[in-house]
């Protein structure tokens, strides 16, 4: 009984916890944009990893979640969920320090949706031709072949996403030149 109790106190916390960071987030973020530039510091590297690892743990928080249901633990996903939710809020925070800098996996301007739909087809162009493309040759070479057709998957997939983007792209063309 008193386990459930905690159970239930964790997730309430939780739950607490997540609307204060959506509510809150943006305020401070705009209160600390006092940095001109950030182009070859400590700060900059910090700010990339501290977005790689948040969202890192958004992924594996919403993992463990699918995991929790399936195993019948419902206020423990809901505490997954809610930190997923939370590691990714601080992901975006992150973001908005790292936009002048450019995007932190393109290396390409964003802020803007062109911008942004731009990094995107780099990204996806990128994901899609090269490293799903190399992974699983090297899954392949090293006998793992269900990986190998994993890593194949994906590379479909992004080759899908990068459609998508261009798509979006020229839709957004099309609307600017129709006003």
């Amino acid at each position: 009984q008193m386990l459930r109790f905690t159970s239930r106190s964790l997730l309430a916390s939780a739950r607490s916890v997540s609307r204060t960071a959506l509510r809150t987030a943006p305020v401070a973020f705009q209160q600390q944009r006092f940095m001109s530039s950030m182009d070859g510091t400590k700060t900059l590297q910090n700010l990339k990893d501290a977005f790689a690892g948040e969202c890192m743990a958004h992924a594996r928080y919403q993992f463990f979640a699918q995991r929790a249901d399936v195993e019948g633990y419902v206020d423990q996903a809901i505490i997954f969920r809610s930190l997923a939710e939370s590691e990714l809020n601080h992901a975006m925070g992150h973001l908005e320090f790292l936009m002048e800098s450019g995007d932190p996996v393109t290396h390409q301007p964003m802020g803007n949706t062109r911008e942004n739909l731009a990094s995107a087809q780099v990204g996806e162009h990128h994901d899609s031709t090269e490293m799903y493309v190399q992974m699983a040759a090297t899954a392949r070479t090293e006998g793992l072949e269900e990986a190998a057709d994993w890593f194949d998957t994906l590379a479909s997939a992004e080759a899908t996403h990068l459609k998508v983007v261009q798509r979006s792209q020229l839709d957004m063309d099309d609307l600017d030149a129709a006003v």
